[in-house]
């Protein structure tokens, strides 16, 4: 901003004198000051715009960061999912495999009832027969 001595200096340069050297300070000083409040707005208006930018960006990374925790517990309900699956799968044979096992030995002891109503066969083999 220009002092008030560069400012008559400069009138007195140009020629001016009393009143008209008053008016052109005072207009001079008027111009600085509204362009020195209209570079203030300018630069509120760009730090506002700024502040709205970031809080953009902060959002921006606030949902992604909010989408990749969504994505990541949908990922681990489908596995806990599939291993509660696989488990009722293993079951199922199990359970399958039992009445087979059941099946088997309910078979293998009408066959040793006959067996034994011919009179042949000895206690060992029924006995292994059983343990296996």
């Amino acid at each position: 901003m220009a002092t008030v001595q560069i400012l008559k200096d400069l009138g007195e340069q140009m020629g001016l004198k009393g009143t008209e050297l008053r008016d052109f300070i005072k207009k001079q000083q008027e111009l600085e000051r509204k362009e020195k409040n209209r570079l203030g707005e300018e630069q509120n208006k760009q730090r506002e715009s700024e502040k709205e930018q970031q809080e953009r960006e902060r959002e921006k990374e606030q949902h992604e960061k909010e989408q990749h925790e969504k994505h990541e517990k949908d990922r681990e309900f489908e596995i806990e999912r599939i291993k509660f699956e696989m488990d009722n799968m293993d079951f199922e044979l199990q359970m399958k495999a039992t009445e087979l096992k059941k099946a088997n030995s309910v078979k293998s002891e009408g066959e040793e009832g006959e067996d034994n109503k011919e009179g042949s066969g000895s206690i060992r083999s029924h006995l292994s027969k059983d343990w296996c």
